[in-house]
């Protein structure tokens, strides 16, 4: 079985490794502190939940080169996963 792909990721100037797959709250989470925006209404066993009350938006400078949308950009941070050599910054 081949290793899921990772994907170096930085938000407040931190640098980290996630798998494929993982949004950018999850990833700020295992950064831990300051770093994490709140999150009111996500909640990972549910669902469908999250993105409603906006209170982990977060600035994205940078995309992927495989992404070419005009960055910067806010997006909340719990539906949105990240890319490949992504700049995050927290807005909290």
């Amino acid at each position: 079985m081949s290793e899921q792909p990772k994907f170096k990721v930085t938000i407040d100037n931190i640098t980290i490794d996630v798998p494929a797959g993982t949004t950018i709250l999850n990833a700020a989470r295992q950064i831990g502190g300051d770093v994490t925006p709140p999150a009111m209404c996500y909640y990972s066993k549910l669902e469908g939940s999250g993105g409603k009350c906006r209170t982990c938006l977060v600035e994205v400078s940078k995309g992927s080169e495989k992404d070419p949308r005009p960055m910067p950009k806010l997006v909340a941070s719990c539906r949105t996963t990240v890319m490949d050599g992504m700049e995050v910054k927290s807005i909290t």
